[in-house]
């Protein structure tokens, strides 16, 4: 999972719909051309290399990817900037298979940030991963009034291997930002349904 949490900021918040409409539309070439303008126009702020790190997790150059999430927390201006990456980092290393290493990086995430909901949902997936089951839904239910949409409900229920459940909120969450389709092929929470026929048939365009 790698939502984007906005802060009320407008340039923030026009970039957020500008890529997610490229992800819709599964245009990752453009998404890092687009990134790596915005870098060029905004050379100190973390958030171009941010979005191409994204774009590269995409287009499944993790080793790329984690990369650039290390120079946009060059970037940071301060520990909330420094948590959204770091939990972005430990998402590629979930789609790697680095348990460990996710572990650590969502380590850093919390304590930098207790509230991140992106970390908490990372962590719960390496603590799963690692046979740390009960830890993992103690985690979850702990911060279970932080999972506010549609989508971080789904994730959640993903890791609890509530398909049902999953599938409701899920369609429930494309239907209100349509780029969810897409994402959900490459967040490592639904890993596990992706040859599922009725999940296929949710997110089928």
């Amino acid at each position: 999972m790698m939502l984007v949490s906005m802060r009320g900021m407008p340039e923030d918040s026009k970039i957020h719909r500008e890529m997610n409409n490229l992800i819709e539309k599964r245009r990752f070439q453009e998404l890092v051309k687009k990134a790596e303008k915005y870098i060029d126009e905004n050379p100190e702020s973390y958030l171009g290399r941010w979005w191409k790190a994204r774009a590269l997790t995409f287009l499944g150059d993790t080793e790329s990817a984690l990369k650039w999430f290390v120079e946009a927390m060059k970037k940071a201006e301060d520990e909330y900037e420094e948590s959204k990456i770091s939990s972005s980092i430990a998402n590629v290393y979930n789609i790697r298979k680095n348990w460990q290493q996710s572990l650590n990086y969502t380590e850093i995430a919390l304590e930098l940030n207790s509230e991140n909901v992106v970390a908490i949902i990372a962590r719960s997936i390496a603590l799963m991963a690692t046979g740390s089951k009960r830890e993992a839904l103690q985690l979850l239910e702990k911060n279970s009034k932080l999972f506010k949409n549609n989508y971080e409900k789904a994730c959640v229920e993903a890791v609890r291997k509530n398909k049902g459940k999953m599938l409701t909120l899920l369609e429930k969450a494309i239907e209100e930002n349509p780029h969810t389709r897409v994402t959900v092929l490459y967040d490592p929470e639904f890993e596990l349904y992706r040859r599922d026929p009725d999940f296929q048939k949710l997110v089928k365009v």
